[in-house]
């Protein structure tokens, strides 16, 4: 199996536990299926969304970082090359 596959399945497990742990505390409270299930819910979903904003965030950061590493590797190489370049053969 490759990366992709195998993270997709690594995210489905930790979905199906999440929905586990919610359905377990919820059914654990008296009265917290009726009057709050909804609540929670939205609150999960906020949760989730915060989640995925953040990696979302975090892997432009590390995009943007990347590329400036790159493009400060290319100047320091062209600036040695054209160093090289202009010396006087003695």
């Amino acid at each position: 199996m490759d990366f992709a596959t195998n993270f997709e399945q690594f995210l489905q497990q930790v979905t199906e536990a999440q929905r586990q742990v919610f359905k377990g505390f919820t059914s654990a409270i008296p009265g917290m299926q009726d009057s709050q299930t909804q609540s929670m819910r939205e609150s999960f979903d906020n949760v989730l969304n915060f989640q995925e904003q953040v990696v979302s965030s975090s892997l432009e950061f590390q995009t943007l970082v990347t590329r400036l590493a790159l493009e400060s590797q290319k100047q320091l190489w062209q600036n040695y090359f054209n160093m090289l370049r202009s010396k006087e053969v003695k």
